[in-house]
């Protein structure tokens, strides 16, 4: 499968590149500027092995792709998706996005509706599908670290959610779950805060999730 890492060079990027890079998908590493999405694909395949990663410009990455994720900050994902609605509204668009802001008293969720909902707003789609909020993304670009995460996913289009899910069970250590329309999005995305201050209060490295 053909994926696109919009702004797919921290580390939420780096880490989906290169475990499904090694899984013989081919992925197209995105940025607003392409010498920095080529450099990055250049240094995934140096981790990676003899895979298939390269680099473009956001545009051309979300042009080329059958699915794309916004691994983009939160504060531009917006914006991105309005320049991009051309090229991704029939597409599978992936939204990680958290909209979450930090204070004295810790972080807080800071949105009435769902970042996942105002990308599907923007795209005119019903294809968005939310996953991967709850990864710890540094954690996951070690790939000599190893885990055993679930992965709520949200979406409207049940065909969208099923290939989205599909992709994540692929990785060792990931256990995708379905977490009902997309409209449940806010609960998932607000479990990132809430990770963030336990992390915080009680002095603890990346966390992530698991349902028992």
């Amino acid at each position: 499968m053909k994926v696109a890492l919009l702004g797919g060079t921290g580390n939420l990027g780096k880490g989906l590149a290169l475990r499904l890079a090694i899984l013989e998908h081919e992925i197209i590493v995105g940025s607003r500027k392409e010498e920095k999405a080529k450099s990055k694909a250049e240094e995934y395949r140096k981790i990676a092995g003899n895979v298939r990663i390269t680099g473009m410009k956001n545009e051309d990455a979300a042009e080329s792709c059958e699915i794309a994720i916004l691994t983009i900050p939160w504060e531009h994902a917006i914006e991105t998706a309005k320049d991009l609605k051309h090229v991704l509204r029939d597409k599978i668009v992936v939204s990680p996005l958290v909209p979450v802001s930090k204070g004295e008293k810790g972080f807080t969720y800071n949105s009435d509706k769902s970042a996942a909902e105002m990308v599907a707003e923007v795209l005119e789609s019903d294809r968005v599908v939310s996953a991967f909020h709850t990864v710890p993304a540094a954690r996951f670009a070690n790939l000599n670290e190893r885990f055993d995460w679930d992965v709520p996913v949200c979406g409207d289009d049940e065909m969208s959610k099923k290939v989205v899910i599909d992709l994540i069970s692929e990785i060792e250590g990931l256990r995708p779950l379905d977490a009902g329309p997309l409209s449940n999005s806010r609960l998932v995305e607000s479990l990132t805060p809430l990770i963030l201050n336990i992390m915080r209060f009680n002095s603890m490295g990346e966390l992530g999730i698991k349902f028992l």
